[in-house]
């Protein structure tokens, strides 16, 4: 059952006011870049969206767009199609191609300005003579999306277009998102054959959806996630190779209950389109949430090289680089080596990033930060001491590193430099909370990382002085504040605010308590050795013999490829 977000007989005259005002748009001149171009590139993936008119070389060009597309290269894409109907400017569903992907995705959610979108989707319209049903039908669904004149006609009249997002949204989609992936599942069921317009419907659900699409613990689908999931897995019976389908079954099932639906997708994608950064990558996230952090690792590192080698081929093309992948690939990586216990790796991966984080914001100073907060994780706390503060003036690389080296001094005996560092990090800490007090994911994120960061050292500190129930109330509180962190992907924080307070927990003796918190992280983060590491420990101190033996085999499958000094660190 869906809830609806506002009432239902408003719905209908906001879906009418914004076509309204969005078909205003469409009598502006326009004309194409005849001298557009774009790079060969190759092992991308097959596509079977061909536009039904369109002469060879615009073909070759389309495809080639369809695939950057589903492989999330907006920018790439839009090139290969603006090429491609430079090579054919009577080629509509080229120009739907390109104002396609200047629309929403599910990685960039905002509509922003649609003029130029708009303008394609007239062009398109004007170009659209002679075309297939199926080039029509996808060309007026934009013509709706976007607020264009000729998507009137298609408004919903008996549909409820406004539902409730996702869980950790930070607002509802808008009404026209809302009204397109209804569109586009009539389409779908009107094309049931066409593995393409499923791909779209996905894409336009998973945009109107917004926020969690799966509840992380419960399974509960969002909206009609779970409607959507199964059109894909069907989708794939008859279309076990097709890029797209695969591609969104990963994102459609990416939580712990229900990850385990894509594993087929995530085994086949790397065959399927070798040289795609992202899709390289993209079963990582399958990967990561069933416990097979080997492989997701594997396949990151395969992305990170095929990112490079694509920068490599445009320059040698002499065309500029679109998207670059690396920072969310390696931080991939960063987290995934650190489940499996290579510390070594994982802070390779990490000093890699860092080198790479060279822009002044907050995201690159938690990037900059990441070689501490690998050493905090793996409680090297003497190299952690040495290892240089991270550079910038956002103040998030001092919150991070401070609380970092304050843990690490109050862990050896240095009660007094933790209370230095803590005095460094709280007036960064009040800044920051102060200025990022929006429900904007970003700002979200920040709260979450500060406000624990700060309670972590606090903790350490407590703990330290021997003040044990202070110590465990703010680890705890540590935790809570974390939440957020924790839901990102990979989780920020590397799950190490739960697991040092499962540690608290075990030098404190309270073991019962110690094995609930470890089974809570393993219940969000399957089969991570540190998890698996402090459970052992804690069935083990409460006569669980059985379990604790348990815990111990799946600690070894986990950790078959893990420092072998990790075992002993706690």
């Amino acid at each position: 059952m869906r809830v609806h977000s506002r009432p239902r007989f408003v719905q209908l005259s906001i879906v009418a006011f914004a076509l309204l005002v969005g078909g205003a748009c469409t009598i502006m001149p326009f004309a194409i870049d005849r001298k557009a171009t774009a790079p060969v590139l190759g092992g991308f993936g097959e596509t079977t969206l061909v536009p039904s008119q369109a002469n060879a070389a615009a073909r070759r060009l389309f495809a080639q767009g369809v695939a950057q597309a589903y492989g999330f290269n907006e920018d790439e894409a839009i090139r290969a199609f603006k090429a491609a109907l430079a090579q054919d400017p009577d080629c509509a569903l080229c120009a739907w191609g390109v104002a396609w992907q200047m629309g929403p995705n599910i990685n960039s959610l905002d509509r922003g300005d649609l003029g130029e979108p708009i303008k394609y989707v007239g062009y398109a319209i004007k170009h659209s003579k002679g075309a297939s049903a199926r080039d029509l039908a996808l060309i007026e669904s934009l013509a709706l999306r976007y607020g264009h004149s000729a998507g009137r006609a298609l408004a919903p009249l008996s549909t409820d277009i406004c539902r409730t997002p996702g869980a950790g949204a930070d607002k509802p989609a808008d009404p026209l998102d809302f009204a397109y992936a209804d569109h586009m599942r009539l389409l779908a069921a009107r094309f049931p054959a066409d593995p393409d317009v499923l791909t779209l419907y996905a894409e336009a659900e998973m945009v109107a959806t917004r926020g969690d699409w799966w509840d992380r613990l419960t399974g509960k689908p969002a909206g009609r996630m779970g409607e959507l999931a199964s059109l894909l897995e069907a989708g794939l019976v008859k279309h076990p190779d097709h890029v797209g389908v695969n591609h969104y079954l990963i994102h459609a099932v990416d939580a712990v209950p229900v990850a385990g639906r894509a594993l087929a997708s995530a085994d086949r994608l790397a065959r399927l389109a070798p040289m795609s950064p992202h899709l390289l990558h993209m079963p990582s996230h399958t990967y990561a949430q069933v416990g097979r952090y080997a492989d997701a690792t594997r396949v990151n590192q395969l992305a990170v090289a095929a990112d490079e080698a694509m920068m490599l081929e445009l320059k040698k093309q002499d065309f500029t680089d679109t998207k670059d992948w690396r920072r969310h690939n390696s931080h991939f990586q960063w987290y995934s080596t650190l489940m499996e216990g290579r510390g070594e790796l994982a802070l390779d991966t990490a000093r890699a990033a860092a080198g790479r984080a060279k822009h002044d914001h907050e995201a690159f100073e938690y990037s900059r930060s990441l070689p501490m907060l690998t050493l905090l994780h793996l409680q090297r706390w003497d190299a952690l001491i040495k290892e240089p503060m991270p550079s910038g003036d956002r103040g998030l690389a001092t919150v991070l590193g401070e609380m970092a080296r304050g843990i690490a001094m109050a862990r050896i005996g240095q009660p007094g430099d933790a209370r230095a560092a803590l005095a460094r990090l709280e007036p960064k800490a009040e800044m920051l909370l102060a200025k990022h007090t929006g429900k904007e994911w970003g700002a979200r994120l920040i709260r979450s990382m500060v406000s624990s960061a700060q309670a972590q050292l606090n903790a350490e500190l407590a703990f330290a002085e021997q003040r044990t129930g202070d110590a465990l109330t703010l680890q705890a509180q540590a935790v809570e504040a974390a939440t957020f962190a924790d839901r990102t992907e990979p989780p920020t924080l590397a799950n190490g605010p739960l697991h040092r307070l499962g540690e608290m927990q075990l030098k404190a003796k309270r073991f019962a308590e110690a094995e609930q918190s470890f089974r809570t992280d393993l219940a969000s983060h399957p089969q991570n050795g540190w998890a698996l590491h402090g459970l052992e420990k804690a069935l083990n101190a409460q006569g669980k013999v059985a379990q604790a033996q348990t815990a111990r085999r799946d600690l070894a499958s986990s950790w078959v490829r893990a420092d072998s000094q990790l075992r002993a660190i706690r």
